[in-house]
């Protein structure tokens, strides 16, 4: 069952870390919905678990996020955040949209999350001294830790809570976030090591060096014999994560739609193992393998969002001010989008609030053009507009104009 998303949907992010607190006084809720209603927001994506694992429903998988450690999260203690959201947006007319962020299941800065626990969870880095302690972080800069997409306890555990989600909540879809790989540094355990080497028929004489290797004293890699098709295999894993996720999804409720978030960077989203575009699409990009279609997923999808995270709106003015390529702009970016998706499923273009700030006029040319050019646009997240007070002026940025 398709099904898809409208077009000229306005969808408004709402991450629990960044107002999770806030929105525990049913007051801040209510001013929310309305403020959203009445600027023209169609659709709350409402945050179901978070970067670091936890969810903000009582799960039977995952740790709930009022056992933060450090007790940021207290007030929620026996209280269920995505239900009290959904049914302040019912009120309203709001439909919700749930996020499951996947593979992300605990974070370097306090220690939380239930991949300590689990530690043979854990990817695990070309070289350990690439995180900020020999775990599974994104990078040096980031404290997320991140679980392998091919171990069986890990897809059961995500493959729940998406049960969970689908069976006990009156929302419209499910959409996941970081569902895929930290970077191209992992997974390089003996697990994936031997399902790679059963991949391609054959062991890999030199490992990890035949995958690539690192050039010494910098963190950029120069690519081994079996690079294209090692990046083939890792989009191929959370190819068939998704199928997995798509069918607990629509057997669990037909009704629901099933999206995907991602960065819009398809030129360089080998990194994180993923291949968000249509089968149908074949890429020249020289580091991809001649059957490197196989691995893509968007014709899995009812819809997609694409992050089109640049303050430059139009091509020319990434051109003007330097950037690499054209996609390193609004414009660019949703005309890479459009190109990998290929008219398979309607895309939504995303903006990032903080590339605007102390600009709304920028901010709107950006809405406009995801208006214009994709179904819908995608804002996130809304402790911006608190944060800029732009709640006022955002029906007329969501009006849209020739």
């Amino acid at each position: 069952m398709n099904i898809s998303m409208e077009k000229g949907a306005n969808v408004l992010w709402v991450d629990f870390i960044a107002n999770g607190v806030r929105l525990a006084d049913r007051a801040e809720r209510q001013r929310l919905v309305n403020s959203a209603k009445q600027a023209g927001v169609t659709h709350l994506v409402v945050d179901a678990k978070i970067p670091y694992g936890h969810t903000t429903f009582p799960s039977s998988y995952a740790y709930h996020v009022s056992r933060w450690s450090d007790g940021s999260y207290q007030v929620w203690e026996g209280r269920d955040f995505l239900a009290e959201m959904i049914e302040e947006a019912s009120v309203v007319g709001l439909q919700v949209i749930a996020n499951v962020d996947v593979f992300a299941e605990g974070t370097t800065r306090s220690r939380d999350g239930i991949a300590y626990d689990k530690k043979d969870w854990q990817v695990m880095l070309y070289q350990p001294s690439l995180s900020s302690e020999p775990v599974a972080a994104e990078n040096a800069d980031d404290d997320t830790i991140f679980v392998n997409p091919i171990h069986e306890e890990v897809q059961q555990h995500e493959l729940g809570i998406l049960k969970e989600i689908a069976s006990n909540y009156k929302i419209s879809g499910i959409v996941l976030d970081r569902c895929r790989y930290p970077n191209v540094y992992g997974d390089f355990s003996e697990s994936s090591r031997r399902a790679f080497e059963q991949y391609i028929g054959q062991p890999v004489a030199q490992w990890p060096q035949d995958i690539f290797t690192l050039q010494e004293g910098t963190k950029q890699i120069e690519h081994g014999r079996w690079f294209a098709k090692w990046t083939e295999w890792r989009a191929l894993n959370i190819k068939h994560f998704v199928q997995s996720a798509k069918q607990v999804v629509k057997f669990t409720n037909p009704s629901l739609s099933f999206s995907i978030y991602v960065g819009s960077w398809y030129p360089l989203y080998y990194n994180e193992g993923v291949n968000w575009a249509s089968e149908t699409y074949r890429s020249n990009l020289p580091w991809a393998s001649e059957e490197y279609h196989i691995s893509a997923y968007a014709d899995e999808l009812d819809f997609i969002m694409t992050g089109c995270y640049y303050p430059e709106v139009r091509i020319e003015e990434a051109v003007q001010n330097g950037r690499p390529a054209e996609w390193y702009s609004v414009e660019g970016a949703i005309q890479m989008s459009l190109e990998a998706i290929n008219g398979q499923i309607p895309v939504i273009a995303s903006l990032y609030l903080k590339d605007y700030e102390g600009n709304i006029d920028q901010f709107e040319k950006a809405v406009q053009m995801c208006q214009q050019r994709t179904h819908g646009v995608m804002l996130f997240d809304v402790s911006h507009l608190e944060d800029y007070s732009w709640w006022g002026q955002l029906d007329s940025v969501l009006s849209v104009k020739s």
